[in-house]
C-alpha cells in the first residue's frame, strides 16, 4: 500500500523514505529536557567566576589543598607538614569564614551531583509507581484504608497537599547583645607547582 500525501514510504526492511525529499528518514533522537531546578543550577554554576570566590586565587589554592586533604581524612598535623605551614596556621585557616564558605560550596556541589543521579532514578520509575497506586485505588479486593493511603499519595504528588501549619513561640530574656568581631584575612599562599622527579 502506498502512503497518502506526506506519509513516509516504508520499505520491506523497515526503512522509511520521505516522499517529498526522496531521502531516508533517520530515527529521531530523543533528548532529555532538564527541569527548572536543573536549569537554574546549571546557570548558577556557569555564571560562577574567579571573582565570586571569597579569596584571591593564590589564597584559594591554599584553601583548596587544605580542604582536599581534610576531606580525605588527613590530620591537621600531617597537612601542616606537607604544606610547610604551622599547625596553628592550618587550624586558623580551617576556622576562617572563607574556608567554611568554600567547604559548603564544594559539599553542596557533591551532594547535588549525587542527588541528581538519585532523582533521575526516581523519574525513570515514576510512571510505573504511579500506575501501581492507581491500580491499588481501582482494585475492589483492596481495603479502604490502603485505598485512602494511595489516594492521599496521589493527591500529594499532584500538588494538592494541605498546607502545613507550624506555630512558633519565642521568649527572650535578658535583652540582646551584639558583638562585633574583626577577623584578619591572613591565609598564606602556598606553591602548588608539581615537583619534578
Amino acid at each position: 500500500m502506498l502512503p497518502n500525501g506526506t506519509e513516509p514510504l516504508i520499505l520491506a526492511d523497515g526503512t522509511r523514505i520521505d516522499p517529498e525529499q526522496g531521502t531516508v528518514i533517520k530515527d529521531e533522537i530523543l533528548v532529555a529536557v532538564p527541569n527548572t531546578a536543573e536549569i537554574k543550577r546549571d546557570i548558577i554554576a556557569a555564571k560562577r567566576r574567579l571573582h565570586d570566590l571569597p579569596v584571591p586565587p593564590k589564597q584559594m589554592n591554599t584553601l583548596s589543598v587544605i580542604l582536599s586533604y581534610s576531606l580525605c581524612g588527613i590530620s591537621d598535623n600531617d597537612i601542616s607538614t606537607v604544606l610547610s605551614l604551622s599547625s596553628d596556621q592550618v587550624v586558623n585557616i580551617k576556622q576562617s569564614d572563607a574556608y567554611k564558605e568554600i567547604q559548603t560550596i564544594m559539599v553542596n556541589n557533591i551532594t547535588e551531583s549525587d542527588s541528581s543521579s538519585v532523582r533521575d532514578m526516581f523519574v525513570q520509575h515514576s510512571q510505573g509507581a504511579a500506575q501501581v497506586m492507581f491500580d491499588v485505588m481501582a482494585n475492589p479486593d483492596v481495603g479502604v484504608t490502603t485505598k485512602m493511603v494511595a489516594a492521599k499519595d496521589v493527591l500529594d504528588r499532584a500538588g494538592q497537599r494541605p498546607v502545613d501549619v507550624v506555630e512558633h513561640r519565642h521568649k527572650m530574656e535578658g535583652g540582646l547583645t551584639i558583638e562585633y568581631v574583626e577577623k584578619k584575612d591572613d591565609i598564606p599562599t602556598i606553591d602548588i607547582t608539581p615537583e619534578e622527579f
